[in-house]
Formats: C-alpha cells, structure tokens, sequence
C-alpha cells in the first residue's frame, strides 16, 4: 500500500481563540473563534480503499474515502475533526491513520450530505468543542440540514362500488383519518416521535378486511348483542413469493385491489392481526397496511414486538451460542452501534426480543435487509417462535433497556 504523507496542518489562531473562548465566554471571544473555525484547515480521519503500492509525485489518485463518526452519549453523531496531526494521534494513537484535510466550508458539504451527522467536534480528545449544523450553516451563510427526498405521490383511492352484501358488519362505513395522517407524517420524517405516533394509532385503528366465508342467511339481522358463527378465511396477499395479511384502512384503499378473489369483508382490530400473526405457526411473514396505495410493510418482528400482550423479561440463561452469533453478525454490520437481548413471552410461548441501537433507517428494504439476517440468527434458538426486533431509540423501548449492559457494542478502535 502506497504511504500517505501525513497532514503538516497547524491552526494556532484557532487553538488560541478557543482557549480565550473555553477561559472567557464572552461574545467578542466567541466571534473571533468562529471566524478562526471559518479559516480553518481541519483533518479528519477516513477509511480508504486500498492505495496503489506506489504512487509518484504529483500523480493524482482517486479513491474512495469514508468519514468516521463519533457517538455522544445522547445519541447525536458527529464527525471528529483536528486541529493538527498530534491532536489526532491524542485521539487514535495510530500513526498509520489515513486522513484528509479539508477547509471548514468544505466540511459543511460533507455534514450536509451525510443523513446521520448532527455536526463537528474539533479535538474530541481534549473537550471538544462541538459545531452542530445549525451552528455550520449559520456560519457558512447557507443552510446545510440534508433535505428529505420528495415521496412519489399516492394517487387517490378509487371509488368503490358498495356492495351491502359483501360489506358487512360497517366495514363499509370505516375510515382511519388519525392512522392515515400518522402514517404521512412518519413517511415524510422518520423519527422516534414519528414513529411512537403512527405506532399508537395502528394499536387504535380498526381494519377493513376482505375474508372468505360460508355463505351467510340473506335475511340475517342480527339484534344488540346477538353473535352469528361463521367459517372465516382470510385472505392472503403474497409479495416476492411470501404472503402477508393485507390490511385496509378503508374501503376505498381495498378497490385498489385488482382481481382480488371473491370476499366479504369485516372489521378486525389490530390486536386480532398479531394474535394471528404469533399463533398460525409461520406462514404469513408480517402484515401490510394499505399494499397498493401508500404501502406500510410491517415484518412479523415488528408485529410481535408492538403487541400489547408481549411481556418482557430478563433473561437468566442466554445460549452463548446465540450471542456469539449475533456478535460475529455485528461485527460486519456498521450500521449496528450496540444490541440488548431480553426474553420475550406471546400467547405463553417464549422467545427473544432484540432491541438495537442502529443507524436511521429510511425505506423498508433497508429495515428488511438489517433486521431479517438477525431474524434468521435468532429463528434456530426459539423452537420454532418468532422473535421481536425493535431500534432501541424509540420511546418504548427506552425504559426497557435503562440502566442494562448490550451484549454487544461497537468497537471504535
């Protein structure tokens, strides 16, 4: 590998305004350190592709280079810059650690572009002094805050042809206004909050869902309190060769539904649906929410993890077996910073809960390829129950990790 010349950048104008600023924080020695941060050369560490054995001087090279990230402990990440190589080597005592150097506006192009940065921190090794974005796009004169791609919009739901016999017990009438919004909201802003909303909603809501049935009595008029027992099968929607339940939050969200095979449908709770999901022995592979309008896949993990009925509870024997396999996962996986394991007990069959501290996930391909391989780790372990995965950042699962140690946490060395 090629030997990369080290950095010979100093910034003592911005060293000594900080140690003003750090001494007395008065508003004229803040001015004088931001215009020093704005005339700054920083380094940074990177991980880069292999480099040629040898290169001449002046010849160029082209290779791809991947900022690190730093962690604090409130979960903001932010990418660590240096004042000079020594900082540096306070920081990570690696005299082979590849780096770059870049202007401070420069900078403010790679946070802007990074999804999960909040910002710098200059010379983590000391204090630090920590630039979050708003403070970048302020000094740099243009907002950097990364902008959210614009979602395809859904066209509007066909208009259904009511049909009294097929729509029964006020399916016809339902309409899920507060769960629609929620789900809008969290696809245009993914987020913890977001995601506690839209999950508190789909708890709530009560589904449209197109079933198969014995032939009911025309005359059928059932009085307050009165039951009828039919035969009902659910239909099935399968997608890439798996089936799911597909949920409808109203009529109009099911015509959308071209050659659906012959149904009637009914009213079903989100509860019902799980407990389906957790009792009929692993043939459907999760839920969807609206599968041909605003689609909101949900794997059978995070079904069983959202049910109300799930107890959790500390594990008092865990196969070693199961946490060097999840570890050893882990460890190829970046985006994963840290994992809890808890047991995990649904309609008295026990399994596990894993709960991680990964990067935003944005689509639903991501979550499926970062939960489904730990799925297939955990699956041998349970006889055969499936297991919950959820991110540890959401609200619920805060008070179940507080105060407890992950199994596993990323190395950052």
């Amino acid at each position: 590998m090629a030997k990369i010349k080290k950095p010979t950048v100093k910034n003592p104008e911005l060293v000594s305004a900080m140690a003003e600023f750090k001494a007395n924080a008065t508003p004229e020695n803040e001015k004088a350190m931001t215009d020093a941060i704005k005339n700054a050369q920083f380094i940074a560490p990177v991980i880069m592709e292999d480099l040629p054995d040898k290169i001449e001087t002046g010849e160029k090279y082209t290779a791809q280079a991947k900022f690190m990230l730093v962690q604090q402990r409130d979960g903001t990440k932010l990418f660590p810059v240096f004042t000079e190589w020594l900082e540096l080597l306070k920081w990570k005592n690696d005299p082979d650690c590849q780096t770059v150097t870049l202007n401070f506006e420069q900078f403010c192009n790679v946070v802007g572009a990074s999804p999960e940065a909040n910002g710098i921190v200059i010379n983590p090794s000391e204090e630090g002094l920590l630039v979050n974005k708003q403070k970048m796009s302020e000094l740099v004169g243009r907002d950097i805050t990364p902008k959210a791609p614009e979602l395809a919009p859904v066209p509007p739901a066909p208009t259904p042809e009511i049909d009294p016999e097929r729509m029964l017990f006020g399916s016809d009438k339902q309409t899920n206004p507060d769960l629609l919004a929620a789900i809008d909201a969290f696809r245009k802003e993914r987020n913890p909050q977001n995601e506690q909303n839209m999950i508190e909603e789909i708890r709530k809501a009560r589904f449209v869902a197109p079933v198969q049935m014995d032939d009911l009595p025309k005359d059928l008029k059932l009085k307050k309190g009165e039951t009828h027992k039919a035969q009902v099968k659910f239909v099935m929607l399968q997608r890439e060769g798996k089936k799911y339940f597909p949920l409808f939050t109203d009529q109009g969200e099911l015509a959308r539904w071209k050659n659906i095979p012959e149904h009637k449908t009914i009213l079903i709770p989100y509860d019902q649906y799980s407990e389906m999901i957790a009792q009929q022995g692993g043939e459907a592979e999760g839920l969807v929410i609206n599968p041909f309008g605003a689609a909101l896949p949900m794997p059978k993990q995070q079904v069983l993890a959202m049910r109300n009925g799930a107890q959790l509870y500390d594990l008092k024997n865990i196969p070693m077996d199961l946490i060097n396999k999840l570890c050893e996962h882990f460890e190829t996986e970046p985006k994963v910073h840290a994992a809890w394991i808890m047991g995990m007990r649904l309609a008295n069959k026990d399994s596990y809960m894993i709960l991680m501290d990964h990067d935003t996930i944005t689509t639903q391909e991501e979550q499926k390829a970062l939960y489904d391989p730990v799925a297939n780790i955990v699956g041998p372990f349970t006889n055969g129950n499936p297991c919950g995965i959820v991110p540890s950042n959401v609200p619920q699962s805060q008070p179940v990790i507080k105060g407890k140690v992950p199994f596993y946490k990323e190395n950052k060395d």
